[in-house]
């Protein structure tokens, strides 16, 4: 079987990145630590909250170690995954070994042709980008049309990173230094927008834990609260 491993112009090794702290080898390694299969079923439950049904050619910008790669792979899916550095993919390969694999910087291009797959996945990636219109101009420009961009990652209206910042407390969800990049869904639907892709939907409270927390918020204040105050953020659009 030939390596799925490959390389492009845009690779960003290692050693690179350890430059740049807090993207040093005990963070990456912490990721690797979550990466564990049995989180493949967020994936599910992501796409599901999307309204989208994974076939063709699905692409999993930011793909780590590969956990969606094996949700994809075990559907039948044909999987493909880039990332920033080598040794999470090698985790992947493993997970998922027919999966397509390379190694680049999605925040700056996506080594694929145009109209290239059915659907991307770019989960809990965005935040830790300086600017995200590139990689959303990249992700539309590389989905078929008629095709499907689904995001997620943090929510910048969290109800609880608001509520700490007005009682001048640290959330304990506003500690990681590699979240850069906060959006809300008014501007993350916007520059989805721009990117052109249409019918931009979103929705928020897409983890368990806030599941929980809203059914503690109804019983506490039994009023409509706002639907942006969720914790977690994703967006579905779509190509033209």
């Amino acid at each position: 079987m030939t390596n799925n491993l490959q390389k492009n112009p845009f690779r960003a090794t290692l050693q690179t990145v350890v430059k740049h702290q807090p993207y040093n080898p005990d963070y990456f390694a912490a990721q690797l630590r979550k990466s564990d299969p049995k989180v493949a079923w967020q994936y599910g439950h992501i796409f599901a909250l999307a309204g989208v049904v994974p076939s063709g050619r699905v692409l999993d910008i930011g793909c780590g170690a590969g956990p969606g790669l094996r949700y994809l792979a075990a559907q039948g899916i044909a999987a493909f995954g880039i990332d920033l550095v080598s040794y999470p993919l090698l985790k992947a390969q493993h997970l998922a070994p027919a999966a397509g694999l390379v190694q680049g910087n999605a925040g700056v291009s996506l080594p694929f042709a145009s109209a290239s797959f059915d659907l991307l996945l770019a989960s809990e990636l965005i935040e830790h980008l300086p600017d995200g219109r590139p990689l959303l101009a990249e992700c539309s420009r590389v989905l078929r049309p008629g095709g499907y961009a689904v995001i997620t990652t943090p929510n910048l209206w969290d109800v609880r990173r608001v509520f700490a910042r007005l009682t001048g407390r640290v959330w304990s969800g506003d500690t990681d230094p590699t979240h850069i990049n906060l959006y809300t869904p008014p501007r993350l639907a916007r520059e989805m927008a721009s990117a052109g892709l249409v019918r931009v939907r979103w929705r928020t409270g897409i983890k368990p834990v806030f599941w929980l927390s809203s059914r503690r918020l109804r019983l506490r204040f039994p009023f409509p609260y706002p639907p942006v105050i969720g914790n977690g953020l994703l967006a579905v659009g779509e190509k033209p």
